[in-house]
């Protein structure tokens, strides 16, 4: 079984998993995010690894700096190698957010014509709710067709942040129960 090296990264909108196997990125994660056990679940099922949590490899150190040398800074991320692990439509999903322009969004319905899903906007909407690799695949960048903020695998405040660095007008209303 191939490892998935993984390490904790302190972002300052808070700490991130980061994860390779072989030579490519697969990880990068809110670990308080609701998906997270899931993810990791399916990339080891799918990818037939085990976890070695702690270990540094090349890729986790190039994401790294990546990360320091852009988090506050409207960024593109340079393309590192990424490797994800999902179904046929998961995997048209994704290469359609990586194509998301710095600053720019598309509602969910947008995303699946895009994808070549249309008629399937709900599996598009948990595909991305299922990306392995945050910021690296921009999954902040989609909305609700409403432009509301919308649910994100992080904390609605994060994608707020990110979307505001990238200079996108949108407004952060914290539901007070």
């Amino acid at each position: 079984m191939p490892p998935i090296y993984t390490i904790r990264y302190k972002s300052p909108l808070g700490e991130l998993e980061l994860g390779s196997i072989g030579d490519r990125l697969c990880l990068c994660l809110w670990p308080y995010s609701v998906h997270y056990e899931a993810i990791r679940r399916r990339l080891a099922k799918g990818f037939n690894a085990t976890f070695v949590d702690g270990q540094w490899t090349d890729v986790l150190h190039c994401a790294v700096e990546e990360l320091k040398q852009n988090f506050f800074r409207a960024y593109d991320m340079n393309p590192l190698p990424l490797r994800t692990f999902g179904t046929p439509l998961q995997q048209d999903v994704w290469r359609q957010v990586a194509r998301i322009p710095m600053g720019c969004t598309v509602s969910y319905s947008e995303l699946a014509a895009l994808a070549g899903h249309p008629a399937a906007v709900r599996a598009v909407a948990s595909a991305v709710g299922a990306n392995a690799l945050n910021l690296f695949i921009p999954c902040h960048r989609v909305l609700p067709a409403d432009g509301s903020l919308g649910n994100y695998a992080g904390l609605p405040y994060c994608k707020y942040r990110l979307l505001r660095l990238e200079g996108v007008d949108i407004e952060y209303h914290r539901r007070i129960p």
